[in-house]
């Protein structure tokens, strides 16, 4: 598992906070809902979603210790969290217990094989008619930096590309298999996005939060190396009009338990 540092993330959220707005449009938000966010992070999201339903509760969920204590900093008292990975969550969530279930920017992070039994664990924890919203990697996310990322990681002994984007059509036949429905307001998709960044955002985003995917599976003694010759070569992921904006693709799920 990769390594965070929940200081350093949340600083760096700022790509994912653009589209807040965006990843709430259709969801059917009540202000009584009982609500789980499968990966919370730094909580900053976590605690805005808690402000959406004021006499309801949002339980959060992140395997890292550094992410749970940020998210606790900012928690509203209509919250609280649990220490556990997604693939676990059974382990902590009553059947039927959720309203609803909202997930950012974690489901890549999940081995690809293991993604079935996440959508199961995700509809086990739903009540009837309660839905789950999600936004991850999907396929052909980040095309710029993957590559040169891999040419890098490959010198100090590192894997390649070693996030599960995966496409619309696999998670359309997970999300149907785990007893979930995908009702005319709601979509299983990819969607591409041009996410805005300067330089120094751009080294921020892959110190906190990218380059560590490779270190995951690469020698503690060539780390240190291979930050250093990845952030080296930053000024290649610029684009032609000079910005250094990344183009990312959303695997986007909005679907409900009958």
């Amino acid at each position: 598992m990769a390594e965070w540092a929940g200081a350093d993330y949340a600083a760096n959220t700022g790509h994912h906070r653009t589209y807040d707005a965006w990843f709430l449009q259709g969801v059917p938000l009540r202000a009584t809902d009982r609500l789980l966010d499968v990966g919370c992070g730094s909580g900053d999201f976590t605690a805005d979603v808690a402000g959406l339903v004021p006499d309801g509760h949002v339980v959060g969920i992140d395997a890292q210790p550094s992410m749970i204590l940020e998210a606790r900093k900012r928690a509203r008292p209509n919250q609280s969290f649990a220490e556990i990975t997604a693939q676990r969550l059974a382990e902590v969530t009553e059947p039927e217990s959720f309203d609803g279930v909202i997930s950012r920017a974690v489901l890549h992070w999940v081995p690809g094989a293991e993604h079935a039994g996440v959508w199961r664990s995700i509809a086990r924890a739903l009540r009837a008619g309660g839905w789950v919203r999600v936004d991850a990697g999907g396929a052909g996310n980040i095309p710029r930096v993957r590559p040169l990322l891999d040419e890098v990681a490959a010198e100090f002994g590192g894997p390649a590309s070693p996030w599960s984007f995966e496409d619309a059509g696999a998670t359309l036949e997970r999300v149907e298999a785990a007893g979930l429905v995908v009702p005319e307001w709601g979509w299983v998709r990819t969607v591409a996005q041009r996410r805005k960044f300067d330089r120094d955002t751009l080294i921020g985003w892959l110190q906190s939060q990218t380059l560590n995917a490779y270190e995951a599976r690469m020698p503690a003694s060539s780390h240190a190396a291979f930050r250093a010759a990845a952030l080296d070569r930053v000024d290649e992921l610029r684009r032609a009009d000079g910005s250094y904006d990344q183009t990312f693709v959303r695997l986007d799920v909005l679907a409900l338990r009958p």
